[in-house]
């Protein structure tokens, strides 16, 4: 493990419930990471998504992707963005190929694509051993608070 929860949080402002990225398992400054999250099956959600049926909503799973994205700009660009808000701004090309399931860990893989000044292209893939979940190409941006 690279980065536990509760290191995550110096990198990112999200917090429980709405804190989706478990563990960072591999990091590479600038270019790529690879962060773990496992869906409770008593997390909020699941009471009306669908009761009878819980289905992990897709927008958890691509705002999960995105704050992995966040930990990948913030650790990668620490000195001069830390205590600046992220934003997201984009979201594009989104697939959901599979549900996830209460109880199931993705493994998400987030690469950064390209940095102009402070806005941040991003392409990442969620997977459950090892089938991929989602996909999608995710735009960020830091503001001042």
């Amino acid at each position: 493990m690279i980065l536990s929860k509760e290191e995550i949080k110096r990198y990112i402002p999200h917090r429980e419930p709405f804190l989706f990225v478990d563990e960072v398992i591999d990091f590479d400054s600038e270019k790529s990471i690879k962060a773990t999250v496992t869906f409770d099956k008593d997390a909020y959600f699941f009471k009306g998504h669908f009761p009878d049926n819980p289905v992990v909503p897709g927008v958890i799973i691509v705002e999960a992707m995105a704050q992995a994205g966040g930990v990948l700009i913030y650790k990668s660009f620490e000195e001069s963005l830390l205590g600046l808000t992220p934003a997201l701004v984009g979201i594009d090309k989104v697939k959901f190929k599979s549900p996830t399931l209460p109880g199931n860990m993705l493994v998400m893989e987030t690469v950064l694509v390209k940095r102009k000044l402070n806005i941040f292209k991003l392409s990442a893939k969620a997977y459950n051993d090892e089938k991929l979940v989602v996909q999608a190409d995710i735009t960020a941006t830091i503001m001042s608070k």
